[in-house]
Parts: C-alpha cells; structure tokens; sequence
C-alpha cells in the first residue's frame, strides 16, 4: 500500500510540471483537447511507474550490477512483488489500443509493452535496484491482461475512437521520462 501511495504522490509532483509541457504540445502534437487530456493523463500514469520502478535520475546513476537471468528464481516466493508488477503494467496494456489504432493487435501492444520493461530493467543497472527477468516477465504479462481490458472498454464504449498519429507516443514517452530524469527529483525534494 505504500508504494501505490508514494505512486500517487509521486505521480501529482510530476502532473504539476507536466500540465505546462502538454499545454505547449497541445496544438504542436494533439490538436484536440480530448487528445491532449488522454495523453496528459498517460503521461501521468507514465510518471507513477517510473517512479515506482526506480529509474535513475540526474541527481543518482551508478552502476550495480544486481541482475539476475535465472527465469522464476523467487518469483512465487515473492508473489506481492509479481503481483504489483503484473498491476502496473495493466493500464499501459489498456491505454495503448484505446488512444492509438497501431495497437489493437495484441503483439504490437505486447511488444511495446516488453520494450517499456526490458529498457526500464536496463536502467535500472544504474540504480539501487536489480535487474530481474521475472520483472520482464511479469510486466509483459500484464500488458497483456491491460490489453485485453482496453480492447473490452472498446468494445463496450463504441465513442472511444483511437487516434491515426503514433508519432504522439515517443513525444509522450520522451517527454515524461525527461520530466522524471531532470525536473521531478528537484521539485519532489524541495
């Protein structure tokens, strides 16, 4: 319960320093409000678990190389851990085919998904934090599940309609991880 509070917390802190960033790209990118709303809030769920994950920031990188590649060494020992793993992958899944038509397959939004996590398990070499597989495992999983919840809520809301421009995901991306790397450690602290 913690960490999904310090998520929140952490996820506020970046809204704030966020909300400028999607006002200015609002009609450079998305060229809707209902767009610009959609992405800011993804870029807020984005920030969440970053935070959650422990990505280095600029204030702390180092290197420690606390990996490990042994598949299901302690993961059901350790349910609460793939548990919350499996929870914070979800709503990636579930964003994804409802803003952007690329991801109604489920293998793009899988992969995608995969992607997030094996960079996010990567950098975290350069953190307190180890490197596990389970994590990549747990975390495709639920991207997985997300994806099928978000193509449920599509089905179910018939005015949902995802968006053509797939060109808006890495700016959103890129702008979030850049919030949490450079901004967010200064403003969460002061």
């Amino acid at each position: 319960m913690h960490r999904i509070a310090c998520m929140c917390s952490d996820a506020a802190v970046a809204a704030l320093i966020l909300a400028p960033c999607f006002l200015y790209l609002h009609k450079r990118v998305f060229h809707s409000r209902a767009r610009t709303l959609g992405c800011f809030l993804f870029a807020v769920y984005l920030s969440g678990m970053f935070a959650v994950v422990g990505l280095p920031d600029i204030r702390y990188v180092r290197f420690s190389a606390n990996i490990n590649l042994e598949p299901f060494l302690y993961m059901f020992s350790d349910y609460e851990n793939s548990l919350l793993n499996v929870l914070l992958f979800g709503p990636l899944g579930c964003f994804l085919p409802m803003f952007w038509k690329k991801f109604k397959p489920f293998y793009w939004t899988v992969l995608f998904g995969f992607g997030v996590s094996l960079l996010i398990e990567v950098l975290q070499i350069f953190t307190y934090r180890a490197t596990n597989v389970n994590d990549l495992m747990t975390n495709t999983l639920g991207t997985l599940l997300g994806w099928c919840l978000g193509r449920l809520l599509l089905a179910v809301c018939p005015k949902i309609l995802p968006g053509e421009n797939t060109k808006e995901l890495p700016i959103v991306c890129g702008t979030t991880f850049a919030v949490m790397f450079f901004l967010h450690p200064f403003v969460a602290d002061g």
